[in-house]
This record gives C-alpha cells, sequence and structure tokens, in this order.
C-alpha cells in the first residue's frame, strides 16, 4: 500500500460513529486533555469492547488505518509505580 503521510496517536478511545472515531489525547501544546476526531479508512473495522481503552492510531493520508488497544499498563511510564 502506498501512502504519502503517516503518523500516530495514541490516547483513551472514546467513541465510534459514522465511519469517524474520537480519542482523548493530551494536547502537545498545553499538556491538557483533548478530543481528537479521526475518520477510519474504508476497510478499518474496530471493536467496539475497545471503547473506553488506551489505543494506539496509525493514521495514513489523514485517516486511520490501523488501531491496536494497548495492554492496560503501557499506558504508564516505565518505572513508575502505581499504589
Amino acid at each position: 500500500m502506498d501512502f504519502k503521510e503517516a503518523s500516530f496517536i495514541q490516547g483513551k478511545l472514546i467513541r465510534i460513529a459514522k465511519k469517524k472515531m474520537e480519542i482523548l489525547v493530551d494536547d502537545e501544546e498545553t499538556g491538557e486533555p483533548a478530543v481528537a476526531t479521526v475518520r477510519l479508512a474504508d476497510d478499518v473495522t474496530v471493536d467496539l469492547d475497545a471503547v473506553g481503552e488506551e489505543v494506539k492510531a496509525v493514521i495514513a493520508d489523514g485517516k486511520v488505518a490501523r488501531i491496536t488497544v494497548l495492554a492496560p499498563n503501557s499506558a504508564t511510564r516505565p518505572g513508575k509505580v502505581s499504589s
């Protein structure tokens, strides 16, 4: 598959509707939570069980090309101890 540009975003999947999904991410400039709305590519499906989970979405040519649910502890920083 050829594509012009690819990147990724990581955050909590909060909604899927009409070939779009919303992911709660930290704003790069302010560090505050923000909602990123992205379109799904035509052949991408998302398991509804992923809603509410931490995910990583690969964006190719402006659309989500692949989405991966992250392990529960992968969102925390290495070496950080939870109590």
